[in-house]
């Protein structure tokens, strides 16, 4: 069974990390153990700290709206990671970020899942500027696909009828209504959640939020949710608060998403996700 895999894919960076470092005046103590771009290593600060060094390519977005979102939060109580500084050096973005305690979550249990939702709700309405209009940027997302990411080339040499059903899903989904002033953390996986215990710690890597309806973190987090209860009470909270056709929509997109992903670069685990892809698209009712 693959852990969870959050399919936000990343060039690689194009400074030497060590070199970067250097520059901005932290010691490099080791890379972080997950995550699939290889651009997070644990740092030692200034002041003797230890905190998390991000490399970003130029793939990413400008940091100015995940920056407002997670800065709203914190305000709120959310348990997100500050960004202690962050900045550029020869063309390659960079974050330098709190370390949370705790252990990334490899899998989702009951007993964590009203710690997550807690948490969760607290991105409820929050009423920052995204990125694009939501919906449209969702169904954009499955029928034209992104660079880096929801790309088609991939599937469509796989399985061009599945790619076709994705795309025919999104397009219906175009008129939904769904809540659209949420914080939207956009790779809501359990390897971004940290905890200790049955205490969920904070939520980090935040670098792909935007505005727009909540429901969406709830599909991805059951997406990687293998525990039938977890994953349950996940899809039941996201579709007691969002449209029919948007819940649908979100998992296309998770679809589409994780097989690229997986075409592209993890075929050994092509079976496993479209088996969950094929399964979560039944469950939303996407015919």
């Amino acid at each position: 069974m693959p852990t969870a895999t959050a399919a936000q894919p990343r060039e690689a960076p194009s400074v030497d990390a060590q070199e970067l470092a250097s520059t901005i005046g932290v010691t490099l103590v080791s890379q972080m153990p997950v995550g699939e771009s290889g651009g997070a290593y644990e740092v030692e600060t200034h002041g003797g700290g230890r905190a998390v060094l991000k490399l970003e390519s130029a793939l990413v977005a400008d940091f100015a709206v995940p920056h407002a979102i997670t800065h709203a939060l914190r305000a709120r109580g959310c348990p997100v990671p500050a960004v202690l500084e962050h900045g550029t050096v020869a063309g390659l973005r960079y974050e330098v970020i709190e370390l949370l305690p705790g252990d990334p979550v490899t899998q989702l249990t009951p007993a964590l899942v009203p710690e997550i939702l807690r948490v969760h709700e607290l991105l409820y309405e929050l009423d920052r500027p995204g990125r694009a209009p939501w919906i449209e940027d969702m169904v954009t997302s499955v029928t034209e696909g992104r660079s880096g990411y929801c790309e088609h080339a991939a599937l469509r040499a796989h399985d061009p009828d599945l790619l076709d059903r994705l795309r025919a899903i999104a397009a219906r989904a175009a008129n939904a209504d769904t809540p659209t002033i949420d914080a939207v953390h956009y790779d809501f996986s359990p390897l971004n959640i940290p905890a200790e215990g049955d205490r969920v710690t904070g939520v980090v890597d935040w670098n792909g939020a935007t505005s727009g309806d909540a429901s969406f973190d709830l599909v991805t987090l059951a997406f990687y949710t293998h525990d039938a209860e977890a994953h349950a009470t996940l899809l039941g909270h996201a579709r007691a608060r969002t449209d029919p056709r948007a819940l649908q929509l979100y998992a296309a997109h998770m679809v589409l998403r994780q097989l690229d992903w997986s075409l592209r670069y993890h075929p050994e685990q092509l079976e496993w996700f479209t088996d969950l892809g094929h399964a979560l698209l039944a469950e939303v009712g996407a015919g």
